[in-house]
């Protein structure tokens, strides 16, 4: 009997690892799948942008909408950059979870009307580390007009994922926004303006 027993969970302990393993190296491809895609489109984004200061757009300045420009059937808004995490990263306009596993996403507002929020999965080439900004650290968004705004981050705190309300119209003129591993918490990065157009 003590045999049997010890077997049996010899073969479930055996199974638990062999799950954990096939997840690891699921996530790790998701991961590597995200960063890959990201890449490309940083390339497309980048000569949009740049055409786009060829020919500079009329902007009006009652408008809160943020330009769009679609790649490869997505719409974005622009790109992110944070230095301390050597990231460049393509947002695009609106989310949902299947966008999500492409690039961050939009989740609400506008650097037009200074509360954007942008969220992202916790992939490690997407928002992984976010939980490792400080204070002060530096954040830059270039829209697809070619307007630069560099935001500094003010805190780093964790939320509950049904507080939602917590990152829309706080005053924060931006906010990232991505699950911790296990999708327990949401990590929120609350950031302010330190340069506008």
């Amino acid at each position: 009997m003590k045999r049997k027993t010890a077997l049996a969970f010899m073969t479930v302990g055996a199974l638990c690892i062999c799950f954990a393993l096939g997840l690891l190296i699921y996530n790790n491809h998701e991961s590597n799948a995200a960063r890959d895609n990201a890449l490309v489109v940083m390339d497309s984004i980048r000569i949009a942008i740049a055409e786009n200061e060829q020919q500079p757009a009329i902007v009006d300045p009652f408008d809160e909408e943020m330009t769009i420009k679609e790649i490869d059937g997505y719409g974005y808004i622009g790109y992110l950059s944070i230095p301390a995490l050597a990231l460049d990263l393509p947002v695009m306009s609106e989310w949902d979870y299947d966008r999500l596993t492409i690039a961050p996403c939009r989740y609400y507002g506008s650097t037009k009307t200074d509360n954007l929020v942008i969220a992202a999965h916790n992939y490690r080439w997407h928002f992984g580390y976010l939980g490792h900004l400080n204070p002060g650290d530096t954040i830059i968004f270039t829209d697809m007009d070619s307007e630069v705004r560099t935001y500094k981050v003010d805190s780093v705190e964790l939320l509950l994922p049904t507080d939602t309300d917590k990152v829309k119209d706080t005053g924060n003129d931006l906010i990232l926004y991505t699950c911790t591993y296990g999708g327990e918490k949401r990590i929120t990065v609350r950031c302010s303006s330190v340069s506008k157009p």
